[in-house]
């Protein structure tokens, strides 16, 4: 331990500017979050104050990782790992101390420094920090994973900064292309459980390559590995059979098992107008679905969608598994489904009566705990949420500001025709039993995300699936009447949707033309 300290001191008294400089970034971090607070508190979101102090807040989100990452590379390579000629090892330091040293300096000048903080903020709430003391731990786990350690491991092969710079440059490259790729890759923005792998096996190669390195110094042998580790999230990324994951994780649902909702193709909404082809130079389609059967007190989550095309000239077109983000409520009637199909191939079987096959893969949410809440006015406190007011000014909603992890899984409902907001010019107020909804919710079985602040922004935005254009916008004021629950989910499952002799034209996303009288114009 000595030598630890030893170290640990030597490092403190050399980089002491680096320090200096994430202290200081820390602090002002908490102080212009406390501010912005007051601002939000006092004067509202649209106030000139409040959007300066989420300017700054947000350049010193920027500046402090970048000074975390700075400071770690510098204390790291003061005692190079490259090369045979370091002047420390003539020194009697053994790896396993010196390795220990630097973990013991970015533990007091990252995690600590933050620990403070948000232990301070969390009080500054009103929160007390012993509940979340496990949140809070994993919040450190989380920064120490997905920033310090790939800082740590650029360190521990390269020699100088600008080497840093470098591989930082190759490895946002090859960053960039996996994106790319894996827009190419069918079903690969569906989640899975590769994931999870994919994660693990970066972790554990970045600490293999640490320990490597201070152990043996073989720096060809540990960037080798870091190749390896790129090589192997490549073929992950282009061989997971995301396809049948899917299917195993949302099981069909049998002939005679009852079905949570009912589905079917609509006729086309609108035929007129133009065909609207994107930037990319593909068609949109939008299949409008008819939505019936969900039971009260069920929510139906569609965590993806597969349209399967076939032509009567044999062409078969599948563009793998979409999220798309739906949730569709048992007073829903109906719903969209779109996708988007490249001009050439659209083209040529547009007007072709087409089978379409819609495989939808959803979740069954149960509301559990149904309560009634009455809004107070200014800010006050919402079990689940934090603490809460209400924004009115541009998009109507609630704003909380919850502790740690945020709700795991919350539902505000409303009855717009009991709403107390004011109706604004040309809105038409709502019948009784229109039903407007907020929810959130959070994976609590994952760690909280990395970040600085405990307090995590949460907003309620309301929205009314059935509502037409000329109807009041869903939201919320003091006194306006919620039912607040907590919805769990209790299966998981897909059903498969047939249609024949589709023509695809009739659906594409079309663009009215407006046509001006030139000669009514002149006279």
């Amino acid at each position: 331990m000595k030598q630890i300290f030893h170290i640990f001191l030597k490092d403190a008294c050399r980089y002491w500017r680096e320090s200096a400089v994430s202290i200081a970034l820390v602090t002002a971090f908490g102080w212009n979050e406390v501010r912005g607070w007051a601002h939000q508190n006092a004067f509202g979101s649209d106030s000139a104050d409040f959007f300066t102090s989420k300017y700054l807040l947000g350049l010193v989100v920027v500046l402090l990782p970048v000074a975390w990452a700075f400071m770690v590379v510098r204390v790291i390579q003061g005692e190079t790992l490259v090369g045979d000629r370091q002047f420390w090892v003539t020194r009697p330091y053994e790896w396993k101390k010196l390795l220990g040293a630097k973990l013991l300096y970015v533990l007091t000048f990252v995690n600590l420094p933050l620990v403070a903080l948000q232990v301070y903020l969390l009080s500054k709430v009103g929160f007390h920090p012993a509940t979340y003391a496990v949140g809070l731990f994993w919040m450190q786990v989380s920064i120490a994973l997905y920033l310090l350690l790939p800082v740590a491991v650029l360190a521990v092969v390269t020699s100088t900064m600008v080497q840093v710079l470098l591989a930082s440059l190759i490895i946002a490259l090859y960053v960039g292309g996996m994106v790319a790729l894996s827009t190419q890759v069918p079903s690969s923005s569906f989640s899975s459980s590769s994931d999870w792998l994919s994660g693990g096996l970066f972790v554990g190669t970045g600490l293999a390559i640490i320990v490597l390195q201070y152990a043996r110094r073989d720096t060809m042998k540990s960037r080798w590995l870091m190749v390896g580790l790129a090589i192997v999230l490549f073929l992950f990324l282009v061989g997971t059979p995301y396809k049948t994951l899917v299917e195993h994780n949302f099981p069909q649902i049998g002939s005679g098992e009852a079905v949570p909702m009912q589905m079917a193709l609509l006729p086309p909404e609108d035929p007129g107008g133009i065909g609207v082809f994107n930037k990319d130079g593909e068609a949109e389609v939008q299949l409008p679905m008819s939505v019936g059967g969900i039971t009260p007190g069920d929510i139906i989550q569609v965590d993806g969608v597969l349209v399967e095309i076939r032509s009567p000239d044999g062409m078969r077109w599948d563009p793998g598994w979409t999220s798309p983000g739906l949730v569709l409520y048992p007073d829903q009637k109906a719903t969209k489904a779109t996708f988007t199909i490249k001009k050439d191939l659209f083209e040529r079987i547009k007007a072709l009566p087409v089978q379409i096959r819609i495989s939808i893969a959803f979740t069954v949410f149960r509301e559990r705990n149904r309560r009634d809440f009455i809004v107070p006015t200014g800010e006050f406190a919402m079990a689940d949420a934090g603490l809460c007011s209400v924004e009115s000014t541009f998009l109507p909603k609630i704003q909380c500001r919850a502790p740690v992890h945020g709700p795991t899984s919350l539902l505000l409902s409303t009855d717009m025709s009991m709403s107390t907001c004011p109706l604004e010019k040309g809105d038409v107020p709502a019948s009784s039993g229109e039903i407007a909804r907020a929810w959130t919710r959070n994976d609590d079985s994952a760690p909280p995300e990395p970040g600085i602040s405990p307090m995590k922004d949460v907003d309620f935005y309301f929205s009314n699936a059935n509502a037409s254009s000329q109807q009041r916008r869903p939201g919320v004021c003091p006194a306006s009447p919620l039912v607040l629950s907590n919805p769990e989910a209790v299966a998981r499952n897909r059903i498969v949707l047939d249609a024949d002799g589709v023509r695809l034209v009739e659906y594409q996303t079309k663009q009215m033309v407006i046509t001006i009288d030139r000669s009514a114009v002149s006279r």
